[in-house]
């Protein structure tokens, strides 16, 4: 069977996420959402909310006191407007913030229908199937995206396993066939990338491209060549490029060198085979 799955990332912060419920199942939805997209703008609803849950909430709420607010972009998005929504004339029995600028407010009781309304991406995290099959009828009935756990053909989107290094994002999925291996492949991916030499990578990787001239096509040229040899499989335990000494295209773009000029060794096979 293929995997007909499209993947796409969310900007979590630009869009309405509604949770229903918060105990076990509800607190992974929620920590997945948050660890991924920390700026994230989540409304709970649920009757009570579970320990785990309420500790990952205040640790992240401790934290983003110290932070500051960051500049708003292009777009007017970011600092204080990422603002989850509210329910008109409710008052809300926690509200949590996030160092990133996300919002996480709760709303103490049961779901009703017309929940669905204030979201983009609905997620049924409970464990009674009656209230997950009626969250999904609401949802689907207002057009809404929706996740209901445990329920594979009922999901509109799938939340992954994902890696996470710097501006690398790679998100796995097997089309609910075996998250099992989904979590083990994620955790072979963390092991071959590590985050400080990645996040350098593409931090020289986007300085070359900033600095390359001539037309589109040549620029491509350029650019497959470069990361054809960076992504070339590595010995022993070092990571990185294996280009010769003097030749890196990517490291000499992040110093202050001349127009640069090279010719860029072939890749070597990438390794494939996963540990037993």
């Amino acid at each position: 069977m293929t995997n007909p799955l499209y993947p796409a990332f969310f900007r979590l912060d630009r869009l309405q996420i509604l949770v229903v419920g918060a105990g076990e199942v509800g607190e992974e939805k929620l920590s997945f959402i948050l660890k991924s997209s920390p700026n994230a703008r989540v409304v709970i609803v649920a009757p009570w909310m579970g320990q785990e849950l309420k500790k990952l909430l205040e640790k992240y709420g401790n934290q983003a006191r110290t932070q500051v607010q960051e500049e708003l972009d292009e777009a007017k998005f970011g600092g204080k407007t990422i603002t989850a929504a509210r329910f008109t004339d409710e008052s809300p029995a926690g509200e949590w913030r996030t160092p990133a600028g996300g919002t996480v407010i709760w709303y103490a009781r049961e779901f009703r229908n017309a929940d669905v309304e204030i979201a983009d991406l609905v997620i049924a995290a409970t464990n009674f199937k009656e209230i997950n099959l009626e969250v999904h009828a609401s949802a689907k009935t207002s057009r809404r995206l929706t996740n209901i756990a445990d329920t594979p053909s009922l999901c509109d989107f799938y939340l992954g396993s994902i890696v996470t290094r710097g501006p690398l994002k790679i998100a796995i999925s097997t089309n609910g066939q075996s998250p099992t291996f989904a979590k083990r492949f994620r955790q072979f991916l963390e092991a071959e990338l590590p985050d400080f030499e990645t996040t350098n990578l593409l931090g020289n990787l986007k300085v070359f491209r900033d600095r390359l001239t001539g037309d589109f096509r040549a620029k491509v040229r350029q650019l497959n060549a470069v990361t054809n040899s960076l992504l070339a499989s590595t010995t022993g335990d070092q990571a990185g490029c294996r280009c010769s000494e003097g030749e890196c295209l990517v490291e000499a773009a992040a110093k202050d060198a001349a127009p640069l000029t090279s010719s860029v060794p072939a890749a070597a096979p990438l390794k494939t085979e996963l540990p037993s």
